[in-house]
């Protein structure tokens, strides 16, 4: 099975129940020799099972801890935002060390997180758009980025994102 459908798979069982993982995956299972045509397919049809079977909140839950783990990179930044006086200084070190893959900016105390490609390995090279409830882990991902950097709880919200339309994919992050 592919890693993408455990994520989904164990998201399911802990976010709703045992049962509505199995049904998931008996529904759309995913090989690991999927292509990325078969993968940005099965990530549609994902939205559409998780649309017609959950409420968004739940959706939300699911999708963002399928997210991608941000590694080492969580700490980098973390070294990088406690060296800095304020946001704006956090912004101008991490756009020099991230930019152009990444961007940071800051309006006040809520910061904008961006990136100009869409990365996930489901969709990223897939012809067209997916719904906006697939990009939901890359709020996950970004909660767990900036969790860690700033050392505490911080709240996301996906503004755009280029796989539904957007130039850019957005977070804003409180």
């Amino acid at each position: 099975m592919n890693a993408q459908a455990i994520k989904l798979y164990n998201s399911l069982e802990k976010h709703i129940n045992r049962d509505a993982a199995e049904e998931f995956i008996a529904k759309l299972p995913l090989s690991k020799s999927a292509d990325h045509v078969k993968k940005f397919k099965w990530a549609n049809d994902v939205c559409a099972y998780l649309e017609e079977c959950f409420s968004e909140d739940e959706i939300r839950k699911i999708r963002s801890d399928c997210s991608c783990s941000p590694g080492s990179k969580a700490e980098k930044m973390k070294l990088i935002y406690e060296s800095s006086a304020d946001f704006v200084e956090f912004c101008e070190k991490f756009n020099k060390e991230y930019a152009p893959a990444n961007s940071l900016s800051a309006d006040g105390d809520v910061l904008y997180f961006s990136y100009p490609t869409c990365y996930c390995s489901c969709v990223q090279r897939g012809d067209g758009n997916v719904s906006k409830s697939w990009c939901s882990c890359t709020i996950g991902y970004t909660e767990k980025l900036f969790s860690h950097a700033l050392s505490r709880k911080v709240q996301v919200e996906l503004l755009e994102s280029v796989k539904t339309g957007g130039e850019k994919c957005v977070m804003q992050i409180k």
